[in-house]
């Protein structure tokens, strides 16, 4: 039985939902399942869970069931979070999402990271996953946002590979190396069986009693809601409220429930394979170096 020994661990790297609004419609997206309310991040709570994240060294990435950049305070949200010195943060977005409106608003708001979204290579595929968008136009978008580095920084290609794909991994790979764009494959689960397209998942069930994931990251929902993964698509896993709740007495119940054994019927039908991460069982790194090495790790042993 795992014993989590500071309650730090479970926020090493955070998700944010700035808000589940969303305008795209993703195959591997299971929002039309989502009865969670539809809104917006209340400004001022935002904040304050930010310094508290900012105090311990979490990793911050603006992502959930929406689009960061249609919260109505996304500028200023970015700026506040340059001003905490050493903070790391960024955010994802889809590919088909990058039109020159939002290429600005990133070219402004110079977030840490910016992690895009684009499962495949292979056109007839992407046409498929996001119904309306173009596969050209979309690499168009994403070179002329790469176009503005160094000054925007740790752009990189998050690709979400389906079973509908024909490309290999070294395929993707190469095609991105080849435009000095990082990548990262990821195979295409069911998020937490939630997902109506089954015929496009790669990954496979298991064991996942002892989540890695829910050890060592955070979900906070744009209510504050502190939920076991951004799998929830209900609200039922709700385990702290961060309008309510300091950020260490949401760890420490965190902490509490992992060593019983994951309590949430949606564990029961998980295939992330982030959940098989290790569960760290030693003293929290303090220093960004340190927690650095800790999330290669821990994304290393997946």
């Amino acid at each position: 039985m795992p014993k989590i020994n500071d309650w730090r661990w479970s926020f090493l790297t955070t998700d944010i939902e700035l808000t589940n609004v969303c305008y795209q419609n993703c195959a591997f997206c299971p929002r039309s399942a989502l009865t969670r309310p539809y809104g917006y991040f209340n400004l001022q709570l935002l904040k304050q869970i930010i310094v508290q994240l900012a105090a311990i060294g979490s990793r911050i990435t603006f992502c959930g069931m929406g689009t960061p950049l249609l919260h109505p305070d996304f500028a200023e949200i970015m700026q506040f979070c340059r001003d905490l010195d050493g903070l790391s943060f960024g955010l994802t977005i889809q590919a088909p999402a990058l039109d020159e409106k939002a290429r600005l608003m990133l070219y402004q708001a110079r977030p840490g990271f910016i992690e895009i979204s684009m499962p495949t290579i292979h056109a007839p595929v992407f046409a498929e996953i996001f119904p309306g968008a173009d596969f050209a136009t979309s690499v168009e978008q994403i070179m002329k946002l790469a176009a503005h580095q160094p000054e925007l920084r740790g752009i990189s290609i998050s690709a979400v590979k389906t079973a509908i794909d024909p490309s290999s991994d070294e395929e993707i790979s190469n095609f991105w190396n080849e435009r000095n764009l990082p990548c990262r494959i990821f195979k295409c689960h069911s998020r937490g069986g939630n997902l109506g397209r089954k015929d496009l998942c790669l990954a496979t069930e298991a064991d996942n009693r002892f989540c890695g994931l829910f050890a060592t990251h955070s979900f906070i929902t744009w209510q504050g809601k502190l939920l076991a993964c951004c799998h929830d698509l209900t609200g039922a896993t709700q385990s702290a409220d961060l309008a309510e709740q300091t950020l260490a007495e949401a760890g420490r119940q965190k902490a509490q429930i992992l060593e019983q054994g994951m309590p949430y019927s949606l564990c029961r039908h998980c295939d992330e394979a982030a959940a098989r991460r290790i569960i760290p069982d030693g003293e929290y790194p303090l220093g960004a170096g340190g927690r650095r090495k800790w999330r290669k790790k821990i994304i290393e042993s997946t």
